[in-house]
Formats: C-alpha cells, structure tokens, sequence
C-alpha cells in the first residue's frame, strides 16, 4: 500500500500562498512544447516476438519521488514547462484532492484535466485540458505495477503522436507515476489496448519503467486492436469492439466477437495460425469463438455504413435504418461497436481491400 503521512493545514496554505506568489511566463492552456531539432535520447528496445521489430521511442528520466506523493490530500501533477527546447521537460504542480481518494487514482484523473489557469500562468503546459477531462478509464496497482486505462483521446491529442510530442505526454504521464515509491512500472492503454496505445505514438506495447522502457512481451490475444477479443465475461464491457453481426433487432444487436489484429501483431498472429506471414494489406483476423451475445443499442445510435458494394466510402444512418436493411444486404461487413454504459452507443463497419 502507498505510504501515506499527514502534514498539518497551516503547511498546506504556506504551499498554496507561495504557489500564488510565483509568477511566470504564460503558455496557452492546453499546450504543449512545439517540436524542436534538438537529439532526442532514446534507448532502444527489443522484442522476442517472431517478426516484429526493435521500435526506439523517447525516454526521459523519471524525477524522484517527490514527498508531496505521501501526504495525505497532496498529489503532484506533472505538466511541460521550459522553452521547448527539452520535449520531456517536466515539473511539478501541487494539487490537493480528497483525502479519501486512492491518490494514484486521484493523480491521474487530476492530470487529464489538464493545468488551471493559475498553474499555466506559472509556466505548465500539457495536451491535456478540459476536452479530455474524465478520459481516464481505470488506474489499477497491482504490487509495483501500474496499469492506466483511457478513454479513446486521440482526436483530442493528435499533435501529441509527433516526436516531440510523444516524448512531452509520456514525460508528463510516466513522471506522475513515479512519483508514487510503490511504482516500479506502468503500462498505459486506450480501452484495454497498450496496442492502440502505442502504436497512435508510433511504437510497439510495451511498460515504462523507472530505469527507461521496456517491449511488453504479450500473448498474441492481447495484442489484438481495439479492447482486445478476450473478454472472460459474457457481457462486453465499455469499450470498442471489433466482431460480426449474426443479426440486427430494433434494440440490439447479436454479435459475434473476433479478433482484429495490424501490423507486427498481424505478422504474429498469422504466423501463429500457420497463415500467410505477414499478410496481406497488414491486417489479419481470427474468429475461433462462436459465442455471440446479445448487445442492447441506445437510442440515438449512428452507423457509418460502407457502400452496398463494400467500398471504402461510407455514409452515416440512424441504427433504425440500418437494421432494417441489415438482413437484405449483399454485403454485411465486420464491424466496430463503442460500448458505454453497456449499451451501443456507435456502429463503425470496417472496410477490408
């Protein structure tokens, strides 16, 4: 368990006074450092997984754990600050939370919601800003490893999958983390993807450590795209989901989950199966359950829908017209289904060349 101490009221207002005090230039909230030619310092990572590729990705080293971390209703976030010169650096802002609260949990929901206009007046810059507040799915720490789940982030983040920028979220994120004595290592993912995660920053799943970052060694199931294929329940829970639909009532759909797999995890995947390695236009598929569920719709539910001709054009309908028409169909492609709140709340049909 994190090792909490208290300090006395009056110590927190002196913080808070003298956090009032300092001064500093401005940066637009939300922002993060522009990308700079300065050399990036990367350390080189390997993988023993069969076809895949050592994948360098920026590493910044993680400040000490700060005292801040243990005392009870005092957690520190870590925004960019500094000219732009350094992509990764960092420094730490003091926020108080509810002393209740699970203080890693309570960092990064913090952390997400990027810096108030005080903390951007003293210097702190981030992608993250109140367009992405909430977006933190689940914070688990199982003895020294940490797992950090979000929201799907990228439309709101798309600057931050540059070199730059990939190094400035990672430094704020891996930073905030270590700050707890009980982290050793942290995995982050997008609905259950380290995946979909890494590969939005252009690298390969793997941990962040405090001595630098390590590839993740996954079985192939987890690195399937999307919140994986494997659920171990019989109701899906929130997150995207790729699969078929066996049938299309009024409120629900029957679906059948498969596994959508992409790049090196696609070679890995069909290699595994004893198929054409790497495949294909770099996707593979394996639908080995024959499980399907019953999934409700909530009201309101879009599809995009391909062409009658399974073209890459689609166009968008209301789930009501598209389930009508879903049976006479020459063409029913596989799909995308975002649950929330464990309905479908957004249909995606995927189109294969």
């Amino acid at each position: 368990m994190l090792t909490q101490r208290f300090r006395l009221f009056g110590l927190l207002m002196v913080f808070v006074l003298l956090g009032a005090a300092c001064g500093g230039e401005a940066e637009p909230e939300g922002t993060a450092p522009a990308a700079t030619d300065q050399t990036t310092t990367v350390v080189p990572l390997t993988t023993t997984s069969p076809g895949s590729t050592s994948v360098p990705l920026p590493t910044t080293a993680v400040p000490s754990p700060t005292t801040s971390a243990t005392i009870d209703g005092l957690v520190d976030l870590f925004f960019s600050t500094g000219d732009g010169s350094d992509c990764s650096e960092v420094a730490a802002f003091q926020r108080a939370v509810s002393g209740s609260d699970d203080p890693v949990a309570a960092a990064f929901g913090e952390l997400v919601g990027g810096p108030t206009t005080a903390e951007v007046a003293e210097g702190a810059g981030s992608f993250f800003s109140e367009e992405t507040a909430g977006s933190v799915v689940s914070v688990s720490l199982e003895e020294d490893f940490l797992a950090v789940d979000f929201m799907d982030f990228r439309e709101q983040l798309s600057n931050a999958s540059t070199s730059c920028g990939s190094a400035s979220l990672l430094a704020s994120l891996n930073a905030t983390a270590f700050q707890f004595d009980d982290v050793e290592r942290v995995r982050y993912s997008i609905f259950g993807s380290c995946d979909v995660f890494y590969n939005w920053l252009q690298s390969e799943c793997q941990d962040q450590t405090r001595a630098g970052s390590v590839t993740v060694d996954l079985d192939i199931y987890q690195q399937a795209s999307g919140s994986g294929c494997t659920p171990g329940t019989e109701e899906l829970p929130d997150g995207e989901w790729f699969g078929f639909a066996a049938a299309a009532g009024p409120d629900e759909v029957q679906f059948d989950l498969a596994c959508w797999f992409s790049a090196s995890a696609a070679a890995d995947a069909a290699a595994e199966d004893g198929s054409e390695s790497p495949p294909p236009n770099d996707y593979y598929v394996r639908n080995e359950s024959d499980q399907l569920r019953d999934v409700p719709v909530a009201a309101g539910t879009e599809v995009a829908q391909l062409s009658p001709t399974g073209g890459p054009d689609s166009t968008i309908v209301d789930y009501g017209t598209w389930a009508t028409g879903w049976s006479s169909r020459d063409y029913q492609p596989s799909m995308w289904i975002t649950i929330t709140g464990g309905e479908i709340v957004s249909i995606v049909e995927q189109y294969v060349p």
